[in-house]
């Protein structure tokens, strides 16, 4: 039998620990569905932590917010990078006749999904 470390089992409970975290949505007064928590990436020596804030607490700091809305935004990027890249490959390996264009400006897009009400999950 199998007997798994203890630092195996500490990383499997954070791992729920920030699932749980990332799934806890709210609804703000306006009717707006809000995610509640929010990490931000922290060096520690030679260790990077994820500290969690709750947007409702008035004691968590806006530097945190600052930190953790800026590393989304950045994953958002890397991701939209690759996305890119992903499609020049395709349309040079492939050399359609019409190649695949993907826009990498949402602005129009998160506008429309702002107009429409969310069903609260």
């Amino acid at each position: 039998m199998h007997k798994p470390n203890l630092t195996t089992v500490i990383d499997a409970i954070a791992s729920d620990i920030a699932q749980v975290f990332r799934e806890e949505y709210r609804v703000d007064r306006h009717g707006r569905r809000y995610r509640a928590k929010h990490a931000a990436l922290e060096k520690r020596g030679t260790k990077s932590i994820s500290l969690w804030a709750d947007m409702d607490d008035p004691n968590a700091p806006h530097t945190h917010f600052q930190k953790s809305f800026a590393q989304r935004r950045h994953q958002i990027v890397d991701d939209c990078v690759q996305l890119k890249t992903d499609v020049d490959v395709y349309n040079d390996k492939r050399n359609p006749a019409e190649p695949i264009q993907i826009p990498l400006d949402f602005t129009l897009d998160v506008a429309e999904l702002q107009q429409v009400p969310r069903q609260v999950a």
